[in-house]
């Protein structure tokens, strides 16, 4: 798909050859549903860069990265791949369409990563290389166990809905109860246990990226 949309996309350049005019389209440029210049502006604002910083690292006028953005006007294939290169992100991801899922209550999916007394669901990211998402239901005394354990991910992410949860990273004991949340880095020994001795707690989990 990536190929065929770059194939498609218009030579119009910032500045136009002598004699020759600037060539701007009066409304957004659609390409088979998708609105590129929408997108590369979410991703820019998303890193935190302004229009200017933008089109001096391409070499471009603030105008013409403001029409680009705006789907006024479309540019070659080169500038497209150094606007990408400038606000650091893959030309494909602006081609991935947008996944929305909604997973009723009574559709989880069930998985098993291991631990005791407890159920584990999967909620959101399946087949998502950015994020996973869980839902963990613990008995009481249940948990991951005794042995500390690390993942390959860069940030987990923990809120307990229901009952307690303590948690041990590193050499740090923390005891969460509704409401709270605790961020950590997953490549930290960590364990996790239910300490009530007669409620269930429940919790979300959200590991970025989901670990390897």
């Amino acid at each position: 798909m990536f190929s065929f949309l770059l194939g498609n996309l218009a030579i119009i350049m910032d500045t136009p050859s002598k004699g020759q005019n600037r060539v701007i389209e009066p409304a957004p440029l659609n390409i088979d549903g998708f609105n590129v210049g929408s997108r590369l502006r979410a991703a820019r604002q998303a890193k935190g860069l302004l229009i200017d910083d933008v089109a001096q690292r391409v070499g471009v006028s603030k105008s013409f990265i403001s029409r680009f953005e705006r789907d006024v006007v479309q540019a070659s294939v080169a500038t497209l791949l150094r606007v990408c290169e400038a606000i650091g992100i893959k030309p494909a991801e602006l081609f991935s369409p947008p996944v929305t899922a909604f997973v009723p209550a009574d559709q989880r999916t069930p998985i098993s990563l291991g631990g005791e007394k407890m159920r584990e669901y999967l909620i959101g990211g399946a087949g998502n290389e950015h994020m996973m998402a869980l839902y963990s239901v613990i008995e009481p005394g249940g948990g991951s166990g005794t042995e500390p354990y690390t993942l390959k991910a860069d940030t987990d992410m923990v809120h307990v809905q229901t009952g307690q949860l303590e948690m041990r990273v590193g050499d740090d004991v923390y005891l969460l109860k509704p409401g709270d949340t605790l961020t950590f880095p997953p490549s930290v020994p960590h364990t996790w246990r239910n300490p009530s001795a007669d409620e269930t707690c429940t919790a979300l989990w959200v590991i970025v990226p989901p670990p390897s």
